[in-house]
């Protein structure tokens, strides 16, 4: 009885956290605006290559997240069982044409910055010291997150882009 309550349990956690993620197709040159934030990405190079005596289309691919919400997005610092691995994680991009082959990749990540204050604390000695310590994460109004990979696709195929976007708690 206690095994099947705990399955139920975890399932009904998972698919609960499941559910704050929103996935969305891109398009070539054509972006999606979120919440005030633009995804999407840009072809910056294009080849044909072969591997293992099959041609595959080679594309350089770079993607963003910018911040044209009016307002700069403080994130703050959590960590929980489901998200410990990246908490400052914005949105992942995946290709889902690439094969992987030729160590190439099949998706990136983009993630905040971390952002840090001033704050006095105690040190060992009970002395108050002035310290910078990292308060979250920061998405300031503006700013343009990129990062590029390069795919493998079928030849005679585009890439087949969708964004999965993390939903991070604000700071308000």
């Amino acid at each position: 009885m206690f095994c099947k309550t705990s399955f139920l349990l975890v399932s009904m956690l998972i698919l609960t956290s499941a559910g704050f993620a929103q996935v969305f197709n891109l398009s070539e040159n054509k972006p999606n605006v979120v919440d005030g934030v633009e995804y999407g990405y840009i072809i910056k190079n294009e080849q044909t290559k072969t591997a293992n005596g099959d041609e595959y289309g080679r594309f350089e691919v770079t993607f963003y997240a910018t911040n044209k919400s009016g307002c700069t997005k403080l994130y703050s610092n959590r960590t929980t069982f489901l998200s410990d691995e990246s908490p400052n994680l914005i949105a992942t991009f995946n290709c889902n044409n690439a094969n992987g082959k030729r160590f190439t990749s099949k998706s990136s990540t983009i993630k905040a910055r971390d952002f840090y204050v001033n704050a006095t604390v105690p040190d060992k000695d009970g002395k108050e010291v002035n310290k910078s310590v990292k308060a979250g994460y920061i998405f300031r109004n503006g700013e343009t997150l990129k990062t590029s990979i390069i795919v493998l696709v079928p030849k005679g195929d585009r890439p087949v882009i969708d964004c999965t976007l993390n939903s991070l708690p604000e700071l308000r």
